[in-house]
């Protein structure tokens, strides 16, 4: 089965930790899944994601997801500098 490896940073991390999902947590997918997808089948609520990174790279939420892909999903109030680091300081919705 396809699967992705989901990781979070800030708040989102200490959600994981309480519905039990280690980091990072293999989660399996199917053809045509989206990062929107994914949060959405794993009741992440949608405003505590604000930017996603698949294999390293800033992705929309429509971005196609493919088996081994790692997934992070950044939660809104990361720092300025982080943010440019990051590479998403720009980023619009």
């Amino acid at each position: 089965m396809a699967g992705v490896e989901l990781r979070a940073f800030g708040p989102l991390m200490m959600l994981f930790a309480q519905r039990g999902w280690p980091l990072p947590y293999l989660v399996a997918i199917v053809p045509g899944d989206t990062p929107a997808g994914l949060v959405q089948r794993l009741d992440i609520p949608a405003e505590q994601v604000e930017v996603v990174f698949v294999n390293g790279r800033v992705v929309p939420l429509n971005h196609p997801l493919q088996d081994g892909d790692r997934v992070a999903l950044v939660p809104p109030g990361i720092p300025s500098i982080h943010r440019v680091m990051l590479g998403f300081y720009s980023k619009k919705k």
